[in-house]
């Protein structure tokens, strides 16, 4: 059993019923998330009963590390991890001159089925539990020597879809006596589940919540993200609008680029039209192309057309660039061959 599946009560029961002081709790606290120690041998001020106690009946991790690949330029390294019921899932680690970044699945699987994206291939399995989210991250950042300045959720599946383990997880990365890393720099992708960002609205977070928007119009959405058609896009604006009056938190926008489906100047118009009401970021990303795609990435001319045209029109408009291609963890690669 993970030790991260324990909440802070659980564990106090743990230490009482095993005639431990409870002033370990705040020990065992500091080693695990302070520290980022992932062996209990290794918590040097914690007595030699408490260790073997904790080791016979815990785990701190219960993520195997399967493969780890390294990118040829360094900046991007993807996790294979296989779990207690042998499903697997990926992480990976980004890495930017002032920034380090993880991305986070969420699920086992996905439900959404984005045509452009790998995740989605094999169906859907299970979602995430709490532990195993935050397991994620300690196990990255373990290797990496140090927390991340940013974690964010679109990895494989939709994290609204796993609502409880998402806020619960939030919650613990964000908890000063945890993991302490700001909600600012924290970023859930979502598709647009419109009940859970009704309720995200009351949560009282300081996340950042990300539209994988993708197209200006229901017809063309659909087709590229069949699981839209439960949510038109009308509907998700809205409840995107009702959001930011409440939080005050900027929404942004994400817009994969495929060539001839949603790349052409009158897609840009439309798109503009779409989103020029919102107090928001629009980050386009050019197509990574996947095994048994049907799409082609668009020409870089293609690309600045339609970025230029946005800019123009004094949208705050960010490209992401290509980072893990190499080894498949780019945008919408992820679980492209290990499953």
């Amino acid at each position: 059993m993970s030790i991260l599946s324990l909440n802070q009560e659980n564990l106090k029961e743990f230490l009482k019923i095993n005639n431990l002081p409870s002033f370990h709790l705040k020990q065992i606290n500091e080693w695990v998330f302070k520290k980022n120690v992932l062996n209990f041998e290794q918590m040097s001020n914690l007595s030699f009963s408490l260790k073997e106690k904790l080791n016979t009946n815990l785990k701190i991790s219960t993520l195997k590390l399967v493969k780890v690949e390294c990118a040829k330029n360094n900046e991007t390294k993807k996790y294979l991890f296989e779990l207690e019921d042998k499903k697997l899932i990926e992480t990976v680690l980004i890495i930017a001159p002032n920034r380090t970044t993880i991305c986070v699945s969420s699920q086992v699987g996905c439900t959404v089925g984005c045509k452009f994206c790998a995740s989605g291939k094999n169906g859907f399995f299970r979602n995430l539990k709490t532990y195993e989210i935050i397991e994620q991250i300690l196990f990255v950042a373990n290797d990496l020597k140090k927390y991340p300045s940013h974690i964010v959720f679109m990895g494989m599946g939709e994290p609204l879809l796993n609502y409880d383990n998402l806020i619960e997880s939030i919650k613990i990365l964000s908890n000063e006596n945890f993991l302490n890393i700001s909600q600012r720099r924290i970023t859930v992708s979502t598709v647009g589940i419109v009940p859970q960002i009704k309720k995200l609205k009351n949560e009282n977070l300081k996340i950042n919540l990300c539209l994988s928007l993708h197209a200006s119009n229901d017809e063309i959405r659909n087709k590229i993200i069949p699981f839209s058609k439960h949510f038109p896009l009308n509907d998700i604006l809205n409840a995107l609008k009702d959001y930011f009056e409440t939080t005050k938190r900027d929404i942004a926008f994400e817009y994969i680029l495929l060539e001839k489906i949603n790349d052409s100047l009158i897609d840009a118009q439309n798109l503009y039209n779409l989103i020029k009401n919102f107090q928001c970021s629009l980050n386009l990303i050019p197509y990574n192309p996947i095994d048994d795609g049907d799409f082609i990435k668009p020409s870089s001319k293609r690309v600045e057309i339609f970025k230029k045209y946005l800019i123009d029109k004094k949208l705050n408009v960010t490209q992401r660039y290509t980072k893990g291609d190499d080894i498949s963890a780019a945008c919408g690669q992820l679980v492209l061959k290990s499953i």
